[in-house]
């Protein structure tokens, strides 16, 4: 009987531990304020960055930005624009990269490619909702 109420117990806390990690797990989806102020959050850090690079400011701050950028843009959580956010995440990508190398061209090109992903990306989210 001991060894019979030691199973039960066990598979008791098995079974909620499992139940709780279940509902901890299961998200809920973003609103469309949620994906539009991420949207617009991302959008200005990546003009802010541009624009930093435009005026000269150190690599390590606007690839600081750039990252922030990076982060931010993680939180654009949309079925109809995932595609889209990750090759425009991929660009920042390489303009970080392009930062770190010192090669100040490419990484404008990127940057400027990257914005106009985003204001795309933006409008794209507006016309859906």
């Amino acid at each position: 009987m001991n060894t019979f109420n030691k199973i039960l117990v066990s598979s008791v806390m098995a079974v909620s531990m499992a139940a709780m990690s279940f509902t901890t797990s299961a998200g809920v989806n973003p609103s469309y304020e949620d994906v539009r102020a991420a949207i617009d959050n991302t959008l200005a850090k990546v003009e802010e960055a541009k624009a930093a690079l435009d005026n000269g400011v150190n690599n390590e701050a606007v690839i600081d930005m750039v990252t922030d950028a990076r982060q931010l843009q993680k939180d654009i959580a949309n079925n109809v624009l995932d595609l889209k956010r990750n090759q425009a995440s991929n660009v920042l990508k390489q303009a970080r990269t392009a930062l770190s190398n010192n090669e100040l061209q490419a990484a404008k090109e990127s940057l400027a490619d990257a914005l106009n992903r985003y204001k795309e990306i933006k409008q794209l989210y507006a016309a859906n909702h």
